[in-house]
């Protein structure tokens, strides 16, 4: 067998597998490259409201573990639904951000009450 029919042979053997549907991934590859991004998930459909109620909750409560904890916690503001469940639509998730905003505003006008200690032992 010359050169030019060996390489006639193995264009047609591998033919498909470069020009056509046949390809070298398996399965389970092609599933994980096709999986639709869900969550908070970059590309998924809900990314950009998870990410401004992530962005609201930590500047209330300072810390992304806090957050994370009061955002999958369901609160009777929110019709017993969790702030995360609110960030799957745009009216839902205007609520929690209001509820965010409203435990803001309890938080300053709390510390703004608190009496400055007399005792002389300040830390300031």
């Amino acid at each position: 067998m010359n050169a030019r029919s060996n390489k006639r042979r193995i264009c047609r053997r591998f033919h498909g597998r470069f020009h056509g549907e046949v390809r070298w991934r398996s399965a389970e590859e092609d599933a994980w490259l096709n999986a639709v991004a869900i969550g908070r998930e970059f590309g998924s459909a809900d990314y950009h409201r998870f990410e401004q109620l992530d962005g609201y909750a930590f500047d209330v409560f300072g810390d992304m573990a806090l957050a994370q904890q009061w955002m999958s916690r369901p609160h009777p503001a929110l019709d017993g639904m969790t702030p995360n469940d609110c960030a799957r639509n745009d009216r839902d998730l205007q609520r929690a951000l209001d509820l965010l905003a409203e435990l803001k505003r309890n938080a300053v006008v709390t510390s703004a009450s608190k009496p400055i200690p007399t005792d002389g032992n300040h830390a300031w």
